[in-house]
C-alpha cells in the first residue's frame, strides 16, 4: 500500500502541514516565518518600547517610595510607642 502526502497551508497560523492520506496524520509541520520588520517598523517599536520601559520604571519607583514611607511611619510609631510594645528577644520579630 502506497501512501500519498498532501501539502496544506493552515488558514489560522499559515504553517505548512504535510499530511499522510492513508492515516490522516500530520507527518511534518513547518511553522510560518514572519517577514523581518522594516527599519521604520523597528524604530517605531523601539520608541514605543522605550516609553513602556520608562513607565514601568516610574511605577516601580513610586511603589518603592510608598513602601519606604510606610516603613518610616511604622518606625516612627514604634519609637513613640516603645513602652507599649511587647518585650522582644533579639532576633525575634512580631507582627
Amino acid at each position: 500500500m502506497e501512501s500519498k502526502e498532501i501539502k496544506l497551508d493552515c488558514p489560522c497560523c499559515k504553517a505548512q502541514l504535510i499530511i499522510d492520506t492513508a492515516t490522516g496524520g500530520v507527518i511534518k509541520f513547518f511553522p510560518h516565518k514572519d517577514e523581518a520588520p522594516s527599519l521604520e517598523q523597528f524604530m517605531k517599536a523601539d520608541k514605543d518600547r522605550s516609553k513602556d520601559l520608562a513607565a514601568k520604571f516610574d511605577a516601580a519607583k513610586k511603589e518603592e517610595d510608598s513602601r519606604l514611607d510606610l516603613l518610616n511611619k511604622k518606625f516612627e510609631w514604634a519609637k513613640k510607642n516603645k513602652d507599649k510594645l511587647p518585650d522582644a528577644k533579639p532576633g525575634i520579630m512580631w507582627d
